[in-house]
């Protein structure tokens, strides 16, 4: 069973999806084109904004901001977060994780980019390829999307009513764990993306496909599966609960049948969820969008493609505790 680590996602892509997608992650700020003013006209300062611009994982700093997001801009933060119902196919108990990750946001001239890493440490119910006695498994996982916008690109508007943007994602998920199953996951997405059009916040949505290759170490099989059709989606939307901040931002994404597995079983549609509601607890402390925490929600079906009626441990419907730091 491959392991997959996935975050929008948001975030992911954030968006991403991530949404983020993801949220993932991911700089140097770039001068936005500047705008020819009358000459008449008083100078204002050379902070131009990209009416075009695509926001497919905004950071917290632009993404919180009403209107358009600015050319260049980057969030980079680490995040942490605990749960103690996951799961993984052919493994019946329930498996506590503590999973760090580094995520770095942005947008530049010609679209926009996602990169996260995932550090995730499991407990002896999942554990190292010697045994429980070894001790808890670890995995570490990185996703990355980058966002061609053919606003950016063409230097003008392309969206029209609830469409803001639209444009042409690429990314990569690769991942190493140390279980019996060795997994050493390759994967490539590609497909063109559309950035719907909201006040605040961001949301979008890619359809395209998916390649990938992995490892079985129960078998001893590297394993190359077929080109499968992949959807994924992530968004952020800030909001306020009397005095106190919140994002609601997540990712989620399905992907179809890609053929059998490294144990002969043919795969079917798999769908992973993973969404989060942060405090902005720094604003209290006057440095607002710094520290964030809250609760966090993740939901795996058919995991890794393989069938609930094959093995226990396909769905995984894990709360989580998380936090993160914001730079």
């Amino acid at each position: 069973m491959k392991n997959i680590s996935v975050a929008l996602r948001t975030s992911l892509l954030g968006a991403a999806m991530l949404c983020c997608l993801s949220e993932p992650t991911y700089a140097e700020v770039y001068t936005a084109p500047a705008v020819s003013a009358p000459q008449d006209a008083p100078q204002k300062p050379q902070t131009q904004t990209n009416t075009a611009a695509p926001l497919t994982a905004p950071s917290l700093k632009s993404g919180e901001e009403p209107g358009e997001p600015p050319v260049s801009w980057n969030d980079t933060y680490i995040g942490y977060r605990y749960g103690n119902d996951f799961h993984y196919p052919g493994m019946s108990a329930k498996i506590v994780q503590n999973i760090g990750s580094l995520t770095t946001t942005g947008g530049f001239r010609f679209g926009s980019y996602a990169f996260n890493v995932d550090y995730l440490v499991s407990n002896a119910a999942n554990p190292e390829a010697g045994g429980p006695s070894s001790g808890g498994a670890q995995e570490v996982y990185s996703i990355g999307r980058v966002e061609l916008s053919a606003g950016k690109i063409l230097g003008r508007r392309v969206g029209i009513g609830i469409i803001r943007d639209v444009g042409f994602t690429g990314g990569y998920e690769f991942g190493a764990k140390n279980d019996a199953y060795g997994e050493r996951a390759r994967m490539l997405v590609f497909g063109p993306t559309i950035e719907f059009a909201l006040p605040r916040g961001f949301l979008n949505l890619t359809a395209g496909t998916r390649t990938e290759s992995n490892h079985n170490g129960i078998t001893g099989v590297d394993v190359h599966f077929h080109t499968a059709w992949h959807i994924e989606s992530s968004w952020l939307f800030p909001f306020r609960a009397g005095p106190v901040p919140f994002i609601f931002r997540g990712f989620a994404s399905v992907t179809g049948p890609k053929g059998k597995d490294g144990f002969g079983v043919e795969t079917t549609t798999e769908f992973l969820t993973r969404v989060s509601l942060l405090a902005d607890l720094g604003s209290f402390a006057g440095h607002p969008r710094a520290v964030y925490a809250g609760v966090g929600y993740e939901y795996w079906h058919h995991m890794y493609g393989t069938p609930t009626s094959e093995t226990v441990g396909t769905i995984t419907s894990a709360p989580m505790l998380m936090a993160e730091i914001h730079f």
